[in-house]
């Protein structure tokens, strides 16, 4: 288990910027805890496979101390994170990973002063200037799906869902950092514009952007293009502030929040870890619902999300899903059984949609998720 075959993967599957941080925040710890990388290893190692609990947990304690340390010499609370964040990803990628508490310092962040979120009228204006697809889609598609950058960046063509569906239509991804179901959504505007930029991609380069080579654009040209069209549509961003791709989760994140949707459901669409318990709890219409109020917010044109039925309420929306399922059940218990079903379903679809297009008051552990998800990554530039 060397420290080096770890830096070596994070090198050739993250950001540049990730490896360094990471790279650094392993370094920093082995000059406060008087060994090196390695030697690190070995004593994680011999943690894990104790039998004494005290053992068991005793990097979860130096980790704790040497975060204070951080912060005694000066180090914000988001700096301090982050070198931490090195070490804690070593020992998770060799399955020896250490459990913080919630409430730990560790965990803690604070909302940076550090990223521009542009206004959902700013993006309007930054999508007008775009004079190519690919910008329109970047921008189009960053803020339907709210993903980090290095997830964005490597899509392929063929993990995109079939554009023929009636949108918004589910998009499923196995997020790179979390290692989570991303269950997100494709809006009506975003699958026009895909379906008019995929024909003019090189048909030998699988990514959805591609790069001059076989590879997919990397995060410096996106975050470029970002600035060029802000540029263009006059947007002032302060001097001590950056605009960047992760401004599309932080505005996706605040606007589930602005509208009192349930931060697990939040979590879900953009790619975020939730307890397995949730997940079944949750309901695949609630995410969907949910993007849709989303979307009417963040939405870039005045085309209506459904083209073929326009008067379509979202409660006809799940009743259409509802009774093809419910067809089914007509070779099993004949139609008398179905047409009894469809009515109690209706009922509850009625309830269900009534409760949930009622904007109630989130909860104080729910903000404060909100404040902490949000502001997460505040100092890594390239997420």
């Amino acid at each position: 288990m060397k420290v080096e075959d770890f830096l070596n993967y994070v090198k050739e599957t993250k950001s540049k910027n990730t490896w360094k941080e990471y790279k650094h925040g392993i370094e920093k710890f082995a000059e406060w805890f008087g060994k090196s990388p390695n030697e690190i290893m070995e004593l994680r190692t011999q943690d894990w496979a104790s039998t004494d609990l005290h053992q068991k947990k005793r990097f979860v304690r130096e980790i704790e101390k040497f975060h204070k340390s951080l912060i005694e010499k000066g180090y914000t609370i988001n700096s301090a994170r982050t070198i931490c964040l090195g070490l804690m990803q070593l020992f998770r990628f060799y399955e020896m990973p250490v459990t913080i508490q919630t409430g730990s310092d560790v965990s803690k962040t604070v909302v940076s002063t550090k990223d521009y979120v542009p206004t959902p009228e700013q993006y309007r204006e930054m999508f007008k200037m775009a004079d190519d697809l690919r910008s329109k889609i970047i921008i189009s598609l960053g803020k339907d799906l709210g993903w980090r950058i290095g997830d964005f960046v490597k899509i392929r063509k063929e993990q995109l869902p079939n554009l023929e569906q009636e949108p918004p239509i589910l998009f499923e991804l196995i997020t790179e950092k979390e290692d989570v179901l991303a269950k997100s959504f494709i809006s009506a505007e975003t699958v026009e514009l895909l379906k008019q930029y995929l024909p003019t991609t090189p048909k030998e380069n699988p990514y959805l952007f591609p790069s001059n080579s076989e590879k997919f654009i990397d995060s410096d040209t996106i975050n470029r293009s970002l600035k060029q069209l802000a540029e263009k549509a006059n947007i002032k961003i302060p001097q001590n502030k950056r605009l960047r791709f992760h401004a599309f989760r932080k505005r996706f994140l605040s606007t589930c929040a602005n509208l009192s949707i349930d931060v697990n459901i939040a979590k879900i669409l953009v790619g975020k870890d939730v307890e397995s318990s949730m997940l079944a709890y949750l309901s695949e219409v609630e995410h969907r619902i949910a993007f849709l109020k989303v979307h009417e917010v963040l939405r870039l044109t005045e085309m209506p999300m459904r083209k073929t039925r326009e008067s379509a309420t979202e409660l006809e929306e799940r009743l259409d899903v509802v009774e093809n399922i419910l067809r089914i059940m007509i070779a099993l218990g004949g139609k008398e059984l179905f047409e009894k079903a469809k009515q109690t379903l209706k009922a509850e679809d009625v309830k269900m949609i009534h409760d949930y297009s009622e904007k109630k008051p989130l909860s104080k552990e729910q903000l404060e998720e909100y404040k902490r998800i949000i502001a997460e990554n505040n100092n890594n530039h390239n997420e």
